[in-house]
């Protein structure tokens, strides 16, 4: 608890250690898990004998880049000096006042960037992802609460997995917002997945992922700065406006959405520009809908702030306080933990609504008790 509120922390991420692909992976696929390489001249995550990332697009192994990285991640040394195992998460947590985080993978969200050969090894490494996070993560299932890795390239298998992830305690379904496989979130061949989501009663959660081998809006930046400044608002705006203009959101009304590490000052801007179309043309080209976009995003979507967005209390004016939520992407080197706390502390906010975007609306999105 913080200042009198409880709090959600709601895009955290894992520090996956590089042996536990090959330890909790099937055994038959063990020959074949992902593993760090050097490869095209920079260490990286290898799997199918390809890095997950692409340096070509937008790279992430140049000097300076790196050196940003080493620089920012000095925060986190006691985290880091004790392997980022689960206690050290929750000193964290406790220092800060936070009671659950939601968690993501790191270098799992990166494999997921990457088109699979073998969609079975795919759905190998989500199950082995899935399983080591569940066992870290019941160093205290209340708080570390994981998000499991679907595999949607292959949407049968997904939905295989995220029945077995459900049974086995995960809070949400991690998901990237690219094209897969040429394929559009709003696809309908999803379509037997978001129904199968619906009915286990949790969360899909969207978040990007830095140089994926994936169509990326990105890919048109020369520099990795460029490219994260593009991709993950750019990215979840395309996905929530597909949900919503193609059906998916009036197909499936008990489907939740949640997008984290995009910011959320975009939301009124995107909403009105949603609302402009729908206002010219209705649904001419997509009778799918029966209700204007901003009704599906007030009854289905939750988008996470940083605490130090100066846009928010615009956003919350225009758009309302019931669909933001709070994140820091701890341990991740570009977010806000532990700052971002105190610069939302300072938000000039109502407490009543500092108290729903620190717990109420992430408890209504992943279902918190």
């Amino acid at each position: 608890m913080r200042n009198g509120f409880r709090v959600v922390d709601t895009d955290t991420h894992q520090m996956e250690p590089v042996q536990m692909w090959t330890d909790y992976i099937d055994p038959e696929f063990r020959d074949r898990a992902p593993r760090r390489e050097k490869i095209d001249g920079h260490v990286s995550m290898v799997v199918e004998d390809e890095s997950v990332v692409s340096e070509d697009k937008y790279p992430m192994s140049t000097p300076a880049f790196l050196d940003a990285v080493a620089n920012a991640m000095k925060r986190f040394k006691r985290a880091s000096d004790h392997q980022f195992k689960p206690e050290t998460r929750i000193w964290d947590m406790d220092e800060q006042g936070v009671d659950v985080q939601i968690i993501y993978p790191t270098y799992g969200g990166q494999i997921l960037g990457k088109p699979f050969k073998d969609p079975e090894l795919l759905a190998a490494v989500c199950r082995a992802y899935n399983d080591w996070s569940r066992e870290f993560c019941s160093a205290d299932p209340e708080r570390l609460r994981w998000a499991a890795m679907l595999p949607i390239q292959a949407p049968d298998l997904a939905i295989d997995e995220a029945r077995r992830a459900a049974a086995n305690g995960c809070v949400s379904y991690y998901l990237r917002p690219n094209p897969t496989a040429d394929r559009n979130l709003y696809h309908e061949d999803f379509h037997p997945l978001w129904a199968a989501v619906s009915a286990l009663d949790k969360p899909i959660c969207i978040h990007d992922s830095g140089s994926p081998k994936l169509p990326s809006y990105g890919d048109r930046m020369d520099s990795h700065v460029t490219g994260h400044i593009i991709a993950h608002p750019v990215e979840a705006m395309v996905a929530m406006m597909s949900l919503i203009w193609f059906g998916v959101l009036e197909k499936f009304p008990d489907l939740r959405v949640v997008h984290v590490e995009a910011d959320a000052g975009w939301v009124p801007y995107w909403l009105q520009r949603m609302e402009q179309h729908w206002e010219f043309s209705g649904n001419a080209e997509h009778p799918e809908m029966t209700k204007p976009p901003t009704e599906y995003f007030l009854r289905q979507v939750w988008v996470a702030a940083r605490g130090d967005e100066r846009t928010l209390p615009a956003a919350v004016d225009l758009v309302g306080e019931d669909n933001f939520c709070f994140n820091t992407d701890y341990p991740h080197p570009d977010g806000t933990f532990p700052d971002g706390f105190a610069a939302f502390d300072q938000q000039p906010l109502p407490e009543d609504v500092k108290r729903k975007i620190l717990w109420d609306n992430p408890a209504r999105a992943f279902h918190l008790s």
